[in-house]
């Protein structure tokens, strides 16, 4: 797992596991929580609390969430106002993962900072209440790396380390009907990754270096040439065209702005379009470990905590309607999981439960049809590589 890493005169973890009963709603978090920010604390130090929310909660959960745990901590003997010269800064956020709600209070006191935490799952959804869930699908698997997929009419487009393929559906399985080789002379790099998108019967196929364009009507042609400007994102999500690096597997960070204008950002591996609000925002996988969101395609504004290289912009009718679909972090050489998060207000939030893959996730790109996107997985034990429509559903 890539992170950051911070050093601190000292640093103590408090790591508490609790389960609010039903009905309670936050009562237990409360309690335990404050609980374990008093025993960190000074005696009679004053005290300056502030929250952050990036969870689901409500604004009126989360303000009544603040005045349970003022009134906790008073109940405890903490001192809370402005903070004096030996005094103590609390800054609690209420976050939260597919399991259930995270509360982190992080503690400072001078060169001293402790870290408690308190988790309990989540209570049960109100009815009505719309939810999400990754509806997973095999497509097609083979030995030859797959890249990715496109809808072709009926048909299913691939593109593969050797060839773009056409097949249709025959006896509710996809068999190959016609396939061309891409021209290419030179060994493709180590962590090889293509885009393939298609208009009728027409096609464009992105490869380290190279462009292809084809068509699939009446046979299979192909013309490639030497370029290295990726699309990233579709339609009106459209981030605009990204230089990728050919000898490794990710972009340098000089893109072209849908508009024309070029625009600077730290390299990344994928990137993922959303609404907030009224607005287009985009969130960049870096090379850094990090997810870094975008209100523009030139303004940083925030950094999401780190999930995996590959993440996905879809919308759907579920939520908040904006959603990304994220792999997990890892070093490609275990098993691999895709993640949905509903994006409201710019926040990312985890929603329904995980998909596992037999492998790592070698590719994950949006499809054309609305809340779909494609994931490619290489199984550990076979090697082999499998093809599989992730598409967001709702549940009630």
């Amino acid at each position: 797992m890539v992170g950051s890493h911070l050093r601190f005169p000292l640093l103590t973890i408090l790591y508490l596991t609790g389960a609010a009963a039903p009905g309670q709603r936050f009562d237990g978090l409360v309690q335990g929580l404050a609980q374990k920010i008093a025993a960190a604390l000074k005696p009679h130090a004053a005290v300056t609390l502030s929250f952050r929310n990036v969870s689901s909660m409500s604004a009126g959960d989360t303000a009544a969430t603040q005045v349970a745990m003022e009134r906790e901590l008073r109940s405890l003997g903490v001192t809370l106002g402005e903070r004096g010269q030996d005094g103590s800064d609390v800054h609690v956020t209420l976050s939260e993962n597919p399991r259930g709600f995270v509360w982190v209070a992080e503690i400072r006191s001078g060169d001293a900072r402790a870290i408690a935490m308190e988790e309990a799952s989540k209570p049960p959804p109100a009815g009505g209440t719309t939810s999400m869930a990754i509806e997973k699908k095999l497509v097609l698997e083979q030995d030859r790396q797959i890249l990715d997929l496109a809808a072709m009419g009926r048909g299913l487009l691939l593109l593969d380390s050797e060839a773009v393929s056409l097949y249709e559906s025959a006896g509710g399985e996809w068999q190959r009907k016609l396939s061309v080789r891409i021209p290419v002379a030179r060994p493709w790099p180590r962590d090889l990754r293509g885009r393939l998108l298609s208009q009728g019967d027409a096609y464009q196929a992105y490869l380290p270096g190279l462009t292809c364009n084809g068509n699939a009507g009446g046979g299979m042609s192909i013309t490639c040439r030497d370029a290295s400007l990726w699309p990233i994102g579709a339609g009106p999500r459209m981030l605009g065209l990204a230089q990728f690096t050919p000898a490794r597997n990710y972009f340098d960070g000089r893109v072209i702005a849908s508009n024309g204008s070029p625009v600077s950002v730290p390299a990344f591996f994928s990137a993922a379009g959303f609404q907030v609000g009224g607005a287009s925002a985009w969130a960049l996988a870096g090379v850094d470990g990090q997810t870094h969101l975008y209100n523009t395609p030139s303004k940083n504004s925030s950094a999401w905590a780190a999930m995996g290289s590959g993440i996905v912009g879809l919308e759907s009718d579920c939520g908040g309607r904006s959603q990304v679909l994220a792999s997990a972090a890892g070093d490609g050489t275990a098993t691999d999981s895709v993640s949905a998060y509903d994006v409201i207000d710019g926040a990312p939030r985890p929603t329904g439960d995980a998909v596992a893959f037999p492998g790592p996730v070698t590719a994950l790109w949006p499809a054309a049809e609305r809340g779909v996107a494609f994931a490619v997985s290489r199984d550990l034990k076979s090697g082999r590589y499998a093809a599989f429509r992730l598409a967001i559903t709702c549940a009630h």
